[in-house]
């Protein structure tokens, strides 16, 4: 039997994870990856085009979608200067 800890759900549901998602800034039907860390949100998107579309890796031998690496930072207090980071997710599957 698992081990149980006090005030976390057995489960939760579909509308309660999308809405969690989508507080958090993100459609879901545009996210492979989301994480909450002390520092702040990460998160996997699938790159979309103009029109809301996913766009497909035309790179030789490239095998998926095009992705980007979301960072948005919690701060702390006034002195902290950064933002949210957006950068290519670099591999076989995407677009260096």
């Amino acid at each position: 039997m698992a081990k149980t800890i006090e005030g976390i759900p057995d489960f939760i549901t579909r509308d309660q994870y999308v809405a969690l998602i989508n507080s958090s800034g993100f459609d879901a039907d545009y996210l492979q990856e989301l994480r909450f860390a002390a520092d702040g949100v990460h998160a996997v998107v699938f790159y979309k085009d103009e029109n809301g579309n996913r766009i497909l890796d035309k790179a030789p031998g490239a095998r998926g979608w095009v992705k980007h690496r979301v960072f948005i930072p919690v701060r702390d207090d006034d002195t902290d200067r950064r933002r949210t980071r957006t950068r290519p997710v670099k591999g076989k599957n995407n677009v260096p």
